[in-house]
């Protein structure tokens, strides 16, 4: 089971297995703390895999550049680089057999801002990665691969019209305060069980909603990290091993 989190209400550590519930998305505006987030269940993932011995394969696309990400995955790139490693990342996923010991995750930070930009630049190739993805979360559960997108908005235009690829994240995550149509494509008709908190909550930085597959939605909340970069070497250094 990898942590991410505390319910911050019960104070209890939100879990997940990996292996049944790992396409996820992350969504959260700038001062969110949804950086942090995804280093530290980067972190708690990679831990897992030292722990069982479970072989774990990242393929990470910072399209903004952000270096958040450097040196924790061999399979690395940024800005126009990425769609050349979402392909290679395809080509590994249609290779792979069902119930796969490898866990094979494929992380794209800024992926709002990218599809936008490489619609603008060839909006034929957007179609076709925009696919690709669609069809990794459709199929990836039962092969072990996953998506991560994460992105300061979301909404079902950046992914194929009219089947609902949106609906295949198992983990939805919202950190900080989140626009009205990025609360509706996360969490449509989800509410907290209690509902007066849920009209007071309103989330500060490493704090949110989030809603696992088969689980109520859940205010969640990211231990305190003092030192991002203390947090990226040890990435890296766990990478190295």
């Amino acid at each position: 089971m990898i942590q991410l989190g505390y319910n911050k209400i019960t104070e209890k550590p939100i879990k997940v297995d990996i292996f049944a519930t790992g396409q996820l998305c992350c969504v959260g505006g700038t001062g969110s703390g949804k950086s942090i987030f995804v280093l530290y269940i980067l972190y708690n993932i990679l831990k897992y895999g030292k722990k069982e011995n479970c072989k774990m394969e990242l393929f990470i696309c910072d399209f903004k550049k952000s270096g958040d990400f450097k040196g924790i995955a061999k399979n690395y790139a940024e800005f126009d680089e990425i769609t050349e490693l979402i392909e290679q990342y395809y080509e590994e996923f249609e290779k792979t057999k069902e119930n796969s010991a490898t866990i094979k995750i494929l992380l794209i930070d800024e992926y709002a801002g990218y599809i936008i930009w490489l619609t603008q630049k060839d909006n034929r190739k957007a179609k076709v990665i925009k696919e690709k993805i669609s069809n990794v979360l459709m199929m990836g559960r039962s092969r072990h691969c996953f998506v991560w997108c994460v992105q300061q908005r979301i909404s079902a235009s950046l992914f194929p019209t009219g089947i609902g690829a949106i609906d295949n994240f198992q983990i939805c995550i919202g950190m900080g305060r989140l626009s009205v149509e990025s609360r509706k494509s996360l969490f449509s008709g989800e509410h907290l069980e209690d509902r007066e908190y849920e009209e007071r909550y309103h989330p500060k930085t490493g704090q949110g909603l989030i809603l696992i597959d088969g689980q109520e939605i859940q205010p969640i909340q990211i231990p305190f990290i003092s030192d991002k970069e203390r947090l990226k070497k040890l990435l890296q250094e766990m990478a190295k091993r």
